[in-house]
């Protein structure tokens, strides 16, 4: 298995770097390479202290049996998983403020639970952050699955979750109630959850 991951800074996407991963049974390797252009930034920056600002893939070796990738393939494909999550219930207020990391260990950083998730029934469904620069802010399932390739997710996959979370959000009343909001309370958050995202989901997972 082989995997390039582009990575990006700032609310502008800005290119950084791009991570290699290859894998061949239990032989592992990873490795980062600046951009050129990150390199020769008067702003440019070390984003880890083990990977300097040099020219060239800096690598790094599995350590006591682990990944050497340190869940970084999982990482990527929750972040897809969030993002379908934030679509099917309108959690259109997912700026990049709302994405976080935690450190790991030795250097490591790994993506942060997910938090301030909320359901905007009120809210033009538009992204705050973009599936990409293609799609812009559209808060759409066929946004979200034409960047399968870009997080290296195969479709089978793609459609097991959003298999999952459709099925979850389906629950959204039964779950409202036993939180012991009314049917008036409910009733007013059924936009948020109830729109045509969801059928499009349901037909994209089979």
């Amino acid at each position: 298995m082989r995997r390039n991951i582009r990575v990006a800074v700032s609310e502008n996407a800005r290119d950084l770097g791009t991570l290699r991963f290859d894998a061949q049974g239990a032989r592992e390797s990873a490795a980062f390479a600046y951009d050129a252009e990150w390199l020769g930034a008067g702003d440019g920056f070390a984003i880890d202290p083990a990977l300097s600002l040099v020219t060239g893939p800096q690598f790094h070796r599995r350590e006591r049996g682990g990944s050497v990738f340190q869940g970084a393939i999982a990482d990527t494909e929750e972040l897809w998983r969030r993002i379908a999550f934030s679509i099917l219930i309108t959690n259109v207020d997912d700026h990049l403020r709302n994405h976080g990391f935690l450190h790991a260990d030795r250097g490591q950083w790994r993506l942060a639970p997910a938090f301030d998730v909320n359901p905007f029934p009120d809210r033009v469904r538009e992204l705050k952050t973009w599936v990409s620069e293609d799609t812009g802010p559209d808060a759409t399932i066929e946004s979200l699955m034409s960047v399968l390739p870009y997080f290296r997710i195969a479709l089978p996959r793609a459609q097991q979750i959003l298999r999952e979370l459709e099925q979850a959000v389906s629950r959204w009343r039964y779950v409202g109630r036993g939180l012991g909001m009314t049917t008036q309370e409910l009733d007013q958050f059924a936009d948020a959850f109830e729109h045509e995202e969801r059928a499009v989901a349901r037909t994209a997972s089979q």
